[in-house]
């Protein structure tokens, strides 16, 4: 072979390299992870979010927005699902394709297709008859799909992040569902998981389906639930309670109680708000997310549309004395 061909055919490998590397790029894009070792970071950023289990196009436009707000800030550590994960007309199964089209493929990209999905039960998640387990639960336990689904048991707790030996943040995660003496049980463990002053976390979070308080289309419902969880929280010191069920997004500050966020605006239909109050900070009528970042010092809570704009921005200090309402105070970014 000339040297010219030699040339020609060097060249030629070495587009075909280049345009293989592009392709394969192209279509596996760079996976961003969460820490290797999450307990030693000493900041977290999460979004939560409940009632997207639609599969429509509102839950994938609010999908998209997450992806991209990871993609500018390079930072997503976990995502909370406030239940009614799945609206389905036929009982779900470990094999149905909604665990596809309303999880798997809705929430794709380089970030949220490897972070995980954290989840509590809705009114639209039932507990099978056995009262022990479902097959969210299941999913979780069996480590199915991409392995990203989080739901040990009905209720249950995490820590993220490490501060001076500490948890920065523990998430209890609860089965608002449960009735009676089972709900009692629940607020107990709620007290539990925060009564070790020895290992303490930094900022306190509770996530369930149904909000304490409300002021849209559910409101003043199931005060009996509201006050056995809201009592349980107020002994633990609970910086935050997130929840969904009404949807649309809503920010509220009491004193006496922890920060309130609604936001049932993750895909289904939206509801509109029936009541307004001094209590009532903020309050929007559309779907979008919620994004929470801490650090040792300050909680930053931001509400955001589909178009991944913060349409709402607090703030709290941890220096902040518990439970009064001024402790959340507007973020000026």
């Amino acid at each position: 072979m000339t040297r010219k061909l030699w040339a020609i055919a060097l060249l030629s490998a070495a587009l075909f390299i280049a345009a293989s590397v592009g392709l394969y790029l192209y279509t596996h894009p760079t996976l961003h992870r969460i820490p290797s070792d999450p307990g030693k970071v000493d900041n977290i950023t999460f979004y939560a979010l409940g009632d997207q289990g639609s599969g429509g196009l509102h839950q994938w436009a609010v999908s998209r927005a997450m992806e991209k707000l990871a993609e500018k800030s390079h930072k997503i550590d976990f995502v909370v699902l406030l239940g009614d994960n799945f609206y389905i007309k036929n009982a779900l199964s470990l094999l149905s394709p909604e665990w596809a089209s309303k999880f798997e493929q809705v929430y794709s990209g380089s970030y949220l297709s490897v972070a995980p999905f954290y989840a509590v039960l809705g009114n639209h998640d039932p507990v099978s008859p056995a009262k022990d387990s479902n097959i969210e639960i299941e999913y979780a336990r069996k480590h199915l799909g991409s392995n990203r689904w989080r739901m040990p048991g009905q209720y249950y707790s995490s820590d993220f992040g490490k501060v001076n030996g500490r948890p920065l943040l523990r998430i209890v995660f609860l089965d608002t569902n449960l009735k009676g003496e089972a709900l009692l049980k629940e607020a107990n463990y709620i007290r539990q998981q925060f009564s070790d002053a020895t290992n303490a976390p930094v900022w306190k979070i509770v996530a369930g389906h149904h909000p304490i308080r409300n002021y849209g289309k559910h409101y003043g419902q199931d005060q009996e639930k509201a006050a056995i969880l809201l009592s349980a929280m107020q002994d633990a010191h609970v910086d935050v309670y997130l929840s969904g069920h009404d949807h649309n997004q809503q920010v509220i500050a009491r004193d006496g109680e922890p920060i309130q966020i609604v936001n049932g605006a993750g895909g289904a239909k939206i509801y509109k708000l029936k009541k307004q109050s001094p209590d009532l900070r903020f309050s929007r009528e559309d779907h979008g997310f919620v994004g929470l970042s801490m650090n040792a010092e300050k909680l930053n809570i931001d509400v955001y549309d589909t178009n991944q704009t913060a349409v709402a921005s607090y703030k709290i200090d941890r220096k902040c004395t518990l439970g009064q309402a001024s402790c959340l105070q507007k973020n000026h970014k």
